[in-house]
């Protein structure tokens, strides 16, 4: 349970200090919140493809070396994708002038520090999965408190946010320098046979992530047709909400270092159940309360009371979402990732359908606040039928062997 709270606290700072950075942008414009809204929903596309490497790690727990060649590889892709066509990606959306030439910005500026990003969050879920705590909290401290600063010259001197996504790169980079430094990393000549397993590995749970964050775009592409009020409303619920994800993805690290160990399936699925029972409460109690605090900054020029509302609508989903990362761990641990395949589909059947739904009848704003955690519980639903169905067929294949 110790190690289970070093993560939750861990992930709850670092949505408190990326809800910080956003507040920063929050207090450019409406323009900014608008555009800072439909940047980060777009890059969470492209960061799940990024993240190859850092889950085969996930499953594996070994490969150090071929899992970093595959994060390289696939992020210098993308951010070639992010520069060059970054005009028409930042037309997917409904927005003004001025805002589609600021989204194209954020995303030339992105693409050409996503290197230093993706190795900085590969690096951070090595040394969680090792159990390194003092790096975790001395890295969390480089880094964040190298952002916040940057932020506050860029606000002092009047920038726009896309010198904040410039922000976040300058502290990626000084905290992978950090790691390169300090982290015990086990290095060794990568393998085209370790790459290729490490690649069947990821897949299945790379492709649940990019169908996840597709619906994700296709639910904020909706949204941005709501009225600038609106839209702005939704960006501060949605951006509070979908921060604390860090927490509740400390569910899923913790079942995978827990689990990892067990190898009957029976006594596994137990053990990820009674895990599940004893992190619910403080996951809730900690999400709740950040995103209360956190409505403070965030609002901008936004009424209060109007973003208090919307946010805790909005932050719902950290009840719904543990389902999914409980049941997601179990399975990631097990190895058997061609169960989360489908995983992202459920969030384009669902989520976008209650976009659309919420768009063209009164439900309006509260339809997208409630959407996200109802994508997630059936997600969850699906998770716990595919965790059940492998611990039944597995008993099957004992008997038949007795």
């Amino acid at each position: 349970m110790k190690q289970f709270l070093i993560f939750l606290f861990t992930g709850a700072s670092i949505a408190i200090l990326d809800l910080v950075d956003s507040a920063f942008g929050n207090q450019i414009s409406l323009d900014s919140i608008c555009v800072m809204s439909a940047f980060t929903v777009l890059y969470w596309c492209f960061s799940a493809l990024c993240t190859v490497g850092e889950y085969a790690y996930r499953v594996k727990l070994k490969y150090e070396s071929e899992c970093f060649t595959l994060q390289v590889t696939i992020t210098l892709i993308c951010s070639f994708i992010l520069i060059v066509f970054r005009v028409p990606l930042s037309h997917i959306y409904s927005l003004t002038d001025t805002q589609y030439d600021l989204l194209a910005m954020c995303l030339l500026c992105k693409g050409i520090c996503l290197i230093f990003g993706k190795l900085e969050t590969f690096f951070r879920t090595y040394i969680a999965l090792s159990c390194q705590n003092k790096h975790i909290i001395i890295s969390n401290i480089i880094f964040y408190s190298t952002m916040i600063v940057a932020d506050a010259i860029v606000i002092a001197l009047h920038g726009e946010c896309y010198h904040l996504v410039i922000t976040t790169g300058i502290a990626d980079a000084i905290t992978v320098i950090y790691y390169l430094i300090f982290c015990r990393f086990k290095w060794s000549k990568p393998t085209f046979k370790r790459l290729k397993e490490c690649i069947k590995c990821a897949r299945d749970i790379v492709i649940d992530r990019v169908l996840g964050k597709v619906a994700t775009i296709g639910f904020n592409i909706c949204a941005s047709h709501l009225s600038t009020d609106m839209y702005a409303l939704h960006s501060i619920g949605y951006a509070i909400a979908t921060s604390l994800e860090e927490c509740t993805n400390s569910c899923y690290t913790y079942q995978i270092i827990k689990l990892k160990i067990i190898y009957n399936l029976k006594d596994k699925y137990e053990m990820c159940k009674k895990i599940s029972k004893q992190i619910f409460i403080p996951t809730v109690l900690v999400c709740y309360v950040i995103a209360i605090l956190m409505v403070f900054p965030m609002k901008g020029i936004v009424s209060f009371k109007s973003a208090l509302l919307i946010t805790l609508l909005y932050n719902s989903q950290c009840i719904l979402l543990q389902l999914y990362e409980n049941h997601r761990g179990f399975l990631t641990s097990c190895e058997a990732t061609e169960c989360l395949r489908l995983g992202g589909l459920f969030g384009i059947f669902v989520r976008i359908p209650i976009a659309i739904i919420s768009i063209v009848t009164p439900i309006g704003i509260y339809g997208f606040a409630l959407g996200s955690g109802i994508d997630f519980f059936i997600r969850g639903l699906y998770y716990r039928h595919k965790s059940i169905q492998l611990v039944n067929n597995s008993n099957i294949i004992k008997v038949k062997v007795k």
